[in-house]
């Protein structure tokens, strides 16, 4: 195998654990890979900004694939140049809008690399809830329709979790039932958290943005790696030149994989892999 000289990884699920940090080992060796000339790209569904600070927590600076895969950014020190960016279509953003507005749902609107929610006290329990997974600042807005015809990086539906064998239209995988039926090949929709509906640009995903992080750095595909858990990194995992899914990792993640890890996110799971061969 070619030495690899780019990684990608996903946070949530993969390079941080249960309780959302990175282990030692793990930060170790990355900033060892880096110091070697390797190129670490960290790939989330967060913001950019909620993305950054894992860098400085591992003491390393590289491109970031934000939004699941709809934006890459360049490295800080390189001047975070957008390198891809592929917002949701004006008319599903404005219908999703109204949608929220009729139903009384919570809605994440990215903007611009700003997070815009609706300032309605008796849905702040969902933006709590993102806040605490992911270090966001909400900018609370009177109504959201002021973004009519703009075009958002995207929009996240943050409701209750779906519960097995209950029917609640109102929860998280029915939501997901009703908007694939109405938009399948239209819009990009995801489950991630339990509790978060996301929608993208059909031709956001963190594959794509891979890609243009690494013909900007001359590299080719056959010397990255990426690893992963969810359904949202198959993609990413499908277009490296190795993929790597972790043991916690989904159905669809796992099949996209060329590897897939004994450990667990909870088991430093990059380290080892490096450990085996890897580099």
């Amino acid at each position: 195998m070619n030495r690899v000289r780019l990684v990608a990884l996903d946070l949530d699920g993969t390079l941080l654990d249960s309780v959302g940090k990175a282990s030692d080992e793990d930060a170790a060796a990355l900033r060892s890979f880096d110091r070697d000339g390797g190129i670490v790209v960290l790939a989330s569904g967060r913001m950019t900004s909620a993305v950054r600070p894992w860098y400085d927590r591992l003491g390393i600076d590289g491109p970031v694939i934000s939004y699941n895969g709809a934006m890459a950014r360049d490295a800080a020190s390189r001047g975070s140049t957008v390198l891809l960016e592929k917002p949701l279509p004006a008319p599903y953003a404005d219908e999703l809008i109204d949608y929220a507005d009729r139903y009384h749902f919570h809605l994440n609107y990215y903007l611009d690399e700003v997070l815009h929610g609706k300032s309605d006290p008796l849905l702040r329990r969902y933006a709590d809830i993102y806040t605490r997974q992911t270090g966001s600042a909400f900018h609370f807005v009177r109504n959201l329709e002021r973004f009519y015809g703009c075009e958002p990086t995207k929009i996240i539906l943050i409701t209750d979790p779906s519960v097995v064998g209950e029917n609640e239209p109102r929860r998280r995988d029915e939501q997901y039932e009703f908007w694939v039926n109405r938009w399948a090949g239209l819009v990009a929709i995801m489950k991630t958290n339990p509790e978060y509906l996301e929608f993208l640009n059909l031709d956001a995903n963190k594959g794509d943005a891979m890609a243009a992080i690494c013909s900007t750095y001359d590299i080719g595909q056959e010397e990255t790696a990426a690893f992963g858990d969810g359904d949202n990194d198959a993609a990413m995992l499908r277009w490296a030149g190795v993929g790597v899914a972790v043991a916690n990792a989904s159905d669809s993640c796992r099949a996209a994989a060329d590897v897939v890890l004994p450990q667990t996110n909870d088991e430093s799971p990059v380290a080892r892999a490096f450990e085996s061969g890897l580099k």
